[in-house]
């Protein structure tokens, strides 16, 4: 079931949620919606939910090719799931995920056999078995997560949509939580949009990733082309670690190898942390020459902080503590630093 919205307008008094958006999901992705607070996401998704409503006159909502923009949320088959779960503390598992089931007309509602049989399939297909009986209070923060999923699901819904799905968990549920969830995309093939800020949680679980800032989409990609291929200023620096370093200062030093296309002297070189070679300083050595700050070691990389020799900005780098060692680098190291890439963009030119 694909979704399509189209110039999709939202104002809240003087505040623009939404400023023509236009956003195509195409049948069974895993799409995520990504950007900082504010920056319209959470309104798209409810607009597509039919919770909110676009402005008069502003755009439309299609399912497949079915306009729903008018049809209430009730009908138009979403299975929807909030970051606070929204679990009825006084209903066990089984009636929680019961429950959009027997709320519906008489005429619309399967007999209770069947609910009970959809519920245990379902209770499976979270890896909750054994659970039905218990109560919100007596589950951890990633099982409630995962009832209300299913209770999203019970509804047989054409699309799943989630709202910060793990906001509210601790980090390490929340990485096996959004682990598990994108195997269990694989499994149903569900067409489903989710919220997120977490870059790496958008870079990891989705198919493709829309970048939202200021009511508008940024980019639209695969998590390989957005982050290689950063179309703004904006989308390079949002996605992990950026060095914005002055293209005059590093022409001067020898310090960009290759040098962009689009490279001017009075430009912004954006560069990520990795993408930073560090050699002795040595005469007659190119490079950008930085003096050694910081070293932080705890981990699987040494992140090092530098200090631009000429500017005394600071430059964030990434090597191996491998190559750390090999260096044997200390703070107060005089160093040059060489860049393997970075990107410019035009807009970033001072006139």
């Amino acid at each position: 079931m694909s979704i399509q919205a189209t110039n999709i307008r939202k104002q809240f008094g003087a505040f623009t949620a939404l400023d023509g958006v236009n956003l195509n999901v195409p049948s069974g992705k895993l799409v995520g919606l990504l950007g900082p607070s504010g920056s319209g996401k959470t309104t798209l998704l409810r607009i597509i939910a039919g919770l909110e409503h676009a402005d008069p006159g502003s755009g439309r909502i299609q399912f497949h090719g079915e306009d729903v923009t008018n049809v209430p949320a009730g009908k138009r088959k979403v299975g929807f799931v909030f970051q606070h779960y929204a679990l009825f503390r006084h209903m066990t598992v089984m009636e929680n995920i019961a429950f959009g089931l027997k709320v519906r007309p008489r005429r619309e509602r399967p007999m209770a056999s069947d609910i009970t049989d959809r519920v245990h399939r379902l209770l499976k297909l979270v890896q909750l078995e054994g659970l039905d009986q218990r109560f919100p209070n007596q589950l951890s923060g990633g099982q409630r997560q995962r009832v209300a999923l299913a209770r999203a699901l019970a509804v047989e819904p054409k699309v799943l949509l989630l709202d910060e799905p793990f906001g509210a968990l601790d980090a390490k549920v929340r990485k096996d939580l959004r682990r598990w969830l994108r195997r269990f995309h694989e499994e149903i093939h569900l067409t489903t949009i989710f919220v997120t800020h977490d870059q790496e949680e958008a870079l990891e679980i989705s198919d493709e990733v829309v970048i939202m800032n200021q009511a508008k989409v940024e980019q639209v990609g695969t998590p390989q082309e957005v982050y290689d291929r950063p179309a703004s200023p904006f989308v390079y620096q949002f996605l992990g670690n950026v060095n914005v370093l002055r293209a005059q200062v590093l022409a001067h030093g020898g310090a960009h190898t290759p040098r962009p296309a689009t490279l001017e002297a009075n430009g912004q070189v954006y560069v990520r942390p990795h993408d930073i070679e560090v050699v002795h300083d040595e005469p007659g050595a190119a490079g950008l020459p930085a003096i050694v700050r910081y070293i932080h070691a705890a981990g699987s990389v040494a992140r090092l902080t530098l200090e631009q020799a000429q500017s005394r900005e600071a430059v964030e780098v990434e090597i191996s503590r491998t190559e750390l060692a090999i260096l044997g680098l200390k703070p107060d190291h005089l160093v040059r630093l060489r860049l393997r890439q970075g990107h410019s963009f035009p807009e970033d030119y001072t006139i």
